[in-house]
């Protein structure tokens, strides 16, 4: 048990503060996604290569999160909650769950893997962006309409996911230092700069 601010603080009280700020990340993200839906999915019908530069924009809220919080499972269940709240509202229905839930999966691994909540070092951050980048990829194959399929869509789409998430992975960092500066309290994991 520690003491923050006066007050005892248990291991069910973290979680329970880590809950609440994923849900609130997630909530963000759901009311984002829903309103680009109109755009996002506009563009998916026009272009595979331009969807891959906006329709990345889902994974800022989730980014967000791992950076802020700094705990295991954040990213991944900032993502989740974003998903199911974004369900009802989106045509992918209950593909979306999983459009969000496997990239963001990935990127905790990969984070998990090299200790980032621990020791947060860039190298790892951008490495669980470009995981990330890759399965939203791996994910866009299986739905880009066969007609419109060449090897230069394909090298395309693979670009504009990998720049548009470690931008997003980058704009992350920036929203975090952002919050910092701005006086919002957080709980901290490892070191508080990375």
């Amino acid at each position: 048990m520690t003491r923050i601010g006066g007050a005892p603080r248990t291991a069910s009280a973290w979680s329970t503060s880590m809950l609440l700020q994923c849900a609130a990340f997630g909530a963000l993200t759901a009311v984002l996604i829903v309103a680009m839906s109109p755009i996002t999915s506009s563009v998916a019908l026009a272009s595979p290569i331009a969807y891959s530069l906006v329709g990345s924009i889902s994974s800022l809220g989730p980014l967000v999160a791992a950076r802020w919080l700094r705990a295991p499972g954040s990213l991944l269940l900032t993502a989740l909650v974003a998903s199911l709240l974004a369900l009802p509202f989106t045509a992918l229905g209950f593909l979306i769950v999983v459009a969000l839930g496997l990239p963001a999966l990935t990127a905790e691994l990969v984070l998990l893997a090299g200790r980032f909540y621990s020791r947060p070092r860039e190298r790892f951050w951008y490495l669980a962006a470009a995981a990330l980048a890759l399965v939203l990829f791996a994910i866009s194959l299986v739905v880009i309409d066969p007609a419109v399929m060449s090897a230069w869509v394909v090298v395309f789409t693979f670009v504009g996911r990998m720049l548009s998430v470690l931008l997003l992975a980058s704009l992350a960092v920036r929203i975090e230092r952002a919050l910092s500066r701005a006086g919002v309290r957080r709980r901290h994991r490892g070191r508080d700069s990375s």
